[in-house]
């Protein structure tokens, strides 16, 4: 989690940087292009280790979930609008979302059980979110 953490920020900041005028579309090949090879050998240590793919419900709930809610249109509409509107900080700031999402997804689809972290984690994630959303008014 920290590792894709950290590369999601390094990402964020050199989006801004770009010096290379590359289409939307060819972004998000690159990005998906990098995630399958550095996703390549966990896959294989993974293979090595003794576990299959179970081919159940679980399985196909998460493989649903990847096709139809980060689809690329909704990726590629949401990054040019940002950036075109100039709201690209505000609109990323809901990112941090995804940890609560992924969470309740968890309890859902695995059974896993409600942790006291996760509350006290999403309640980090909301006010932060909440803060950053604030106006900050000047005094007179």
């Amino acid at each position: 989690m920290l590792i894709a953490m950290f590369s999601w920020s390094i990402y964020s900041a050199l989006l801004k940087k770009k010096k290379y005028e590359l289409s939307q579309i060819t972004l998000l090949q690159v990005v998906i292009g990098f995630g399958v090879i550095i996703l390549i050998p966990f896959y294989f240590i993974d293979i090595n280790i003794g576990n299959q793919i179970k081919f159940d419900i679980p399985f196909f709930l998460i493989l649903t979930y990847v096709f139809f809610f980060p689809r690329p249109d909704f990726f590629l509409s949401l990054d040019k609008r940002s950036w075109i509107n100039g709201k690209a900080n505000r609109a990323g700031v809901y990112l941090h979302l995804m940890p609560i999402l992924g969470a309740i997804m968890a309890m859902i689809i695995f059974n896993e059980k409600i942790m006291f972290y996760l509350f006290i984690g999403a309640i980090f994630i909301v006010a932060g979110i909440t803060l950053s959303n604030k106006k900050i008014r000047k005094n007179a």
